[in-house]
């Protein structure tokens, strides 16, 4: 049976929901925040540390969509209850993992929860209001990965510094049990979504304007991970930064990011949801740029950081709702796709920052994640010319 007229308004559902896109948000950045923890416990240089978010955004990027295709038959609280569990069971194993390479495996396959929750989740959130309140819902689910930069990523990094890594990621895993039996217990069942054709990812990868969003979210995605995923060998080796100036760093950007989430759902209705997404993208431009400049200056790239945070997640958020508006009968393809982008960006910055910490942390590495952001600006203003013809 599919499920096509939309469930009662569940707001304790949505929350569930939100917790487990905060605990997938979380898992997924957790070791930007540990790299320096992990690679020198492991004897591995930071480069080598940041193949876990290499590994984690390709096997992201190329599950998702067909996590979407296959699994249409089967009902969503057993598969998001699944993802997570299979989550939790990825960081206990992760935990004791006894050195780098079998680590780096392990990664490899507890991100298929990810893969699977984040687009599926908002599908779901889809099926449980009406179709008015649908892109509301998506958005709020969201917030999820918000609050895992505000308070997951700062949380386990300042945790490590006082134990391990290895809690840390037990940690992890105790959390994503907790997370999937929320959804096991809130989600109602005989919820499927709409089993998606060939036709349709036909159309959704053949249409110009949602081919000219999911530009945006790889060249913004990119810019910004070219940094962030190596956020704390940075922060040590460039600006003389300990355990606790890395994870201020991670709750600057974290509250900016929820901060920016908030303005920009108060004033998407007025300004338009294309125009929001264009501000939000200067703002990790000047972030960005004010980063590069200031080198070497811990407090100065602190007002980078927290200008950055403001545009990073809630064009992020913005992008599922302006591919909802651009082809709703092509959300569910749509939403995966965005989400396999996010990925890809998150591996084309980790590989391209990978490099750059492998020869030298210099300016340059920052100012080319800026030119990448400079380029999603020209994609979404591209996006918006195309969507109006």
């Amino acid at each position: 049976m599919t499920v096509t007229e939309p469930r009662k308004d569940n707001g304790l559902t949505l929350w569930s929901l939100l917790a487990g896109n905060f605990i997938i948000g979380t898992g997924v950045l957790l070791p930007a925040g540990l790299l320096n923890d992990i690679s020198g416990d492991l004897a591995v240089s930071a480069a080598t540390a940041g193949m876990l978010m290499l590994a984690g955004g390709v096997i992201v990027a190329v599950s998702a969509p067909l996590v979407a295709g296959f699994t249409s038959a089967i009902d969503r609280r057993l598969l998001l209850t699944l993802s997570l569990a299979l989550y939790a069971l990825g960081h206990f194993a992760a935990a004791v993992a006894p050195q780098f390479s079998i680590l780096l495996a392990i990664r490899a396959v507890t991100v298929l929860g990810a893969a699977v929750f984040t687009p599926q989740a908002a599908a779901t959130a889809g099926l449980l209001v009406p179709v008015q309140k649908r892109a509301g819902a998506i958005a709020f689910i969201f917030i999820g990965w918000s609050a895992a930069s505000v308070v997951g990523i700062p949380l386990g990094s300042y945790l490590a510094s006082l134990s391990s890594w290895r809690l840390v990621f037990a940690g992890m895993g105790v959390a994503c049990a907790l997370a999937a039996t929320l959804v096991w217990l809130t989600l109602p069942k005989g919820l499927y979504v709409q089993p998606l054709t060939p036709a349709a990812w036909r159309q959704a990868l053949t249409t110009p304007a949602i081919l000219a969003v999911l530009l945006v979210t790889l060249f913004s995605m990119s810019g910004q991970m070219t940094i962030f995923a190596y956020i704390a060998p940075i922060l040590r080796d460039a600006f003389s930064g300990g355990a606790e100036e890395v994870a201020l760093a991670f709750a600057v950007s974290g509250i900016a990011g929820v901060t920016g989430n908030a303005i920009a759902a108060r004033t998407v209705a007025h300004l338009g949801i294309d125009r929001v997404i264009a501000i939000t993208i200067v703002g990790l431009i000047l972030g960005l740029g004010i980063f590069a400049a200031s080198f070497g200056h811990y407090a100065f790239a602190l007002i980078g950081i927290a200008l950055w945070g403001l545009g990073s997640f809630s064009s992020n958020s913005l992008q599922q709702s302006r591919l909802v508006a651009i082809a709703p009968q092509l959300a569910a393809a749509t939403v995966a796709l965005n989400t396999s982008i996010v990925y890809v960006g998150q591996a084309v910055g980790a590989g391209l920052g990978g490099w750059f910490v492998s020869k030298a942390i210099t300016p340059p590495m920052a100012w080319t994640a800026c030119a990448l952001t400079v380029v999603a600006l020209a994609a979404s203003l591209l996006a918006t010319r195309v969507a109006r013809r």
